[in-house]
Formats: structure tokens, C-alpha cells, sequence
């Protein structure tokens, strides 16, 4: 099946019914793609949280009795407990 070049130039030729419709997705790929770069920093942010939290447990779990008490503080004044 081979295509003609009017089909490369659908943009071109446009109604203007076809033009507010290709308008309009154009605005929708541009609000996923935002909503994209959100969640991709909320990922980020998220994995980022998970290590520091695996961190936490490592040094709560490494701390002997005697040291548990400072490093709750210390963990709490960094917001992981």
C-alpha cells in the first residue's frame, strides 16, 4: 500500500474544524507531558525518601543498646520517625 504525499501534508490542508481538533490535542499531549514530569519527580522524590529510610533502619539496627537512644533523636530531628 503505498502512501501519496497528501498524506505527509494532512497539516497543511486542514479544515478548521480539523485545526481546532489537532489544536486541541496538541494542548493535551502538552498537559501529560507535565503530568509525566510530575510524576517522574514524585518518583524520584519517593525512591530518594526509601533510601533514606533503609539508611535509617541500617543505623537503628547497627546501634547497640546504648547508642539507640541518640540515634532515634538523631532520626527523628531528620523527619524518619
Amino acid at each position: 500500500m503505498a502512501q501519496t504525499s497528501q498524506a505527509w501534508d494532512w497539516g497543511l490542508e486542514l479544515r478548521d474544524d480539523g485545526r481546532s481538533e489537532l489544536e486541541l490535542l496538541r494542548e493535551t499531549l502538552a498537559e501529560v507531558r507535565r503530568q509525566l514530569e510530575l510524576a517522574a519527580e514524585s518518583l524520584r522524590m519517593t525512591r530518594e525518601r526509601e533510601r533514606e529510610a533503609c539508611q535509617a533502619l541500617r543505623e537503628l539496627d547497627e546501634a547497640g543498646p546504648w547508642r539507640r537512644r541518640r540515634v532515634r533523636t538523631a532520626l527523628r530531628d531528620r523527619q524518619l520517625l
